[in-house]
């Protein structure tokens, strides 16, 4: 993870006959990250050792977090409140006020409004409910002006419809001051209702650290599954004997995701049925060695009645299928034939998340991921070897790349160089290093290799440019520069080399520019006659049909062009779904026209067959 505001590394925090926490390894980052466990599962300790109110008996916590115009760097939300008893409602409001702030204005009063407290401001704790001292813990925290929430159980002594109303407060105060939150919770609705990423404690050990999606949707076990709430977990015996499917692993399928209806010739029977609101919770035999199991879904009413026959579809298909039908869109849609998603390994108790992707050799696939990875997977995503980066406390890697003579070139982006491996993983040479001068970068992002051997690794972080290297590393020209303007970047973040010209993935100007491989500016393709519309993409690849296809980060989806820039067609969505993407970074194509995207946010690589 970039710059976390938190890093534990093999944290423990004693207890009575066991630790409250017993060796966890985690970073926390900016955003809104929710802590989720039962009781007893070591949040609060979690949370005790952020805000320095305990400290560590074994291993390191160190916080990096910088106030960034805010009034203070943390601001904690304790258990039981932590009110002051001598103090007034108003007065706990107005002693946090930020110095630029006024006592006297109406910023006191908007927010005893927002909580319900207005009737109340001359009240003293003891005169309060446990629901009004926890609306005034939350209030006084969002009052303070903190860069970082930390917030113990918010809201938890008030009622359901009530905490959504003020948890609209909470998101809204995040969105409009750029604060992280980071709060204890219990309850899987709030985790994903509020949080991105959610660490699961369970017992004071860490059983899981990542993006809620990916949890919920892509869960590496049952008992991460149930983190969330309500699953069907299957594995794939029961999978073909249920829903008629074929899977070669267990699948996680939500109650949202699950159709039961009526069919007259079904083997299923209903033996019982309850409806609890938003989920319903069935009971099923099946006619075929009267095997039962218990399922759940999400009727619009309790329409299943013990004796009735059914059948069971997992709605993901459904979806799967018209994304392969193609829905009507205002833009063309370039054909897929088939969409295959493969999961990525977890390291320890986390899932990290795909950022680059490559063509090794033979049609291998190689991802870089988030935890300092190189996997290397066989065509149909199995992992066949894997190895770290040598160094990974800074940052991650984020471009790789096959050479001609079979080694394996990385952009080590943090560390300021490009490594070499052989196909193994043994490193074989490296050059870089920090600076602006000729042969050094700032952020290498990425790197590709022409007909002759010469390589082209683009960077950003203000020094936005390309540079040439023999392949040996040794430097021969530079060209572009930082801006918004023709032959200048901003983040170019992919390349690609083709027949003298090399194409490059310009991500915040939204465009895809063109140079001859000796560094003289070509063109902006849509420039002309063409309109070409893009948003932050972020890798392009470019397939034996001559075609283009750029990934882009803030669209979620994959945009087909001709050389000269006229768009072909766009595949995917924003989302979490079949044929979506949530953040994509990278992008690949093999010799067979598979497209594999590295879908970040979903924590996942997605093969699209053309």
């Amino acid at each position: 993870m970039d710059n976390p505001l938190w890093k534990l590394e093999d944290v423990t925090l004693s207890g009575g006959v066991l630790p409250r926490l017993a060796g966890v390894t985690v970073e926390i980052g900016p955003g809104i990250t929710a802590v989720l466990g039962p009781s007893g599962a070591g949040k609060t300790s979690l949370l005790n050792l952020l805000v320095a109110f305990e400290s560590a008996d074994e291993g390191h916590l160190t916080q990096a977090i910088e106030t960034g115009g805010h009034a203070v760097p943390v601001y904690w939300v304790p258990q039981d409140a932590g009110l002051w008893p001598h103090l007034k409602v108003r007065e706990h409001l107005e002693r946090v006020l930020p110095p630029h702030v006024a006592v006297d204005s109406d910023e006191v009063d908007v927010m005893l409004a927002a909580f319900d407290l207005s009737d109340k401001s001359q009240s003293y704790p003891d005169e309060l409910s446990q629901g009004q001292r926890s609306r005034l813990s939350v209030a006084r925290a969002l009052l303070a002006d903190a860069a970082v929430l930390v917030m113990d159980e918010p809201l938890a002594h008030v009622d359901t419809a009530q905490a959504i109303r003020y948890w609209e407060v909470i998101r809204d105060h995040l969105k409009r001051t750029g604060a992280s939150l980071v709060f204890a919770t219990h309850l899987p609705k709030t985790v994903l209702s509020e949080a991105d990423r959610v660490i699961c404690l369970r017992e004071g050990g860490l059983l899981f650290e990542g993006e809620v999606e990916a949890l919920y949707r892509r869960p590496a076990s049952r008992e991460l599954a149930e983190c969330l709430g309500e699953c069907n977990w299957l594995e794939p015996e029961e999978t073909r004997l249920w829903l008629g499917e074929e899977r070669t692993g267990p699948v996680c399928i939500r109650p949202e995701e699950l159709s039961i209806g009526p069919s007259t010739n079904g083997r299923i029977v209903v033996t019982s049925s309850r409806f609890k609101g938003g989920v319903a919770e069935v009971e099923l035999e099946h006619t075929e060695g009267g095997t039962r199991r218990r399922f759940y879904h999400r009727p619009a009413r309790d329409a299943l009645r013990a004796g009735d026959r059914v059948a069971l579809k997992a709605v993901l298909c459904l979806l799967f299928a018209l994304v392969l039908a193609g829905c009507p869109r205002s833009e063309p849609v370039f054909s897929v034939r088939e969409v295959h998603h493969w999961s990525m390994p977890p390291d320890g108790a986390m899932i990290p998340q795909p950022r680059t992707i490559g063509i090794g050799h033979g049609d291998e696939v190689i991802v870089l991921d988030t935890r300092g990875r190189v996997l290397v997977f066989d065509q149909n995503g199995s992992l066949l070897r894997q190895w770290r980066m040598p160094d990974t406390e800074l940052g991650n890697p984020e471009g790789v790349c096959l050479l001609a003579d079979g080694r394996i070139a990385v952009a080590d982006t943090h560390y300021q160089r490009i490594l070499l491996f052989d196909r193994e993983g043994n490193e074989v040479g490296r050059f870089g290093s920090l600076g602006k001068e000729p042969g050094q970068f700032i952020y290498p992002v990425a790197v590709v290799q022409d007909d002759k051997g010469v390589l082209y690794v683009c960077e950003y972080g203000g020094n936005d440019r390309v540079q040439k290297f023999t392949p040996e590393g040794k430097f021969i020209a530079a060209f572009g520069s930082f801006g918004t303007g023709d032959d200048e970047f901003q983040r170019p973040s992919g390349m690609v080399w083709h027949e003298g010209k090399l194409y490059i993935a310009d991500a915040i100007n939204n465009r895809i520019q063109v140079f001859t491989d000796d560094g003289s500016f070509a063109g902006t393709l849509g420039k002309n006659g063409n309109p070409l519309s893009l948003h932050f993409p972020y890798d392009l690849a470019l397939g034996s049909d001559r075609a283009l296809y750029v990934v882009e980060y803030g669209a979620g989806r994959v945009s087909k062009v001709t050389l000269d820039g006229k768009l072909l067609g766009r595949f995917g969505t924003r989302g979490i779904g079949a044929g979506q993407f949530r953040t994509p970074w990278g992008i690949a194509i093999d010799s067979k026209l598979r497209l594999r995207v590295a879908d970040t946010g979903n924590r996942r690589i997605v093969e699209l067959k053309l």
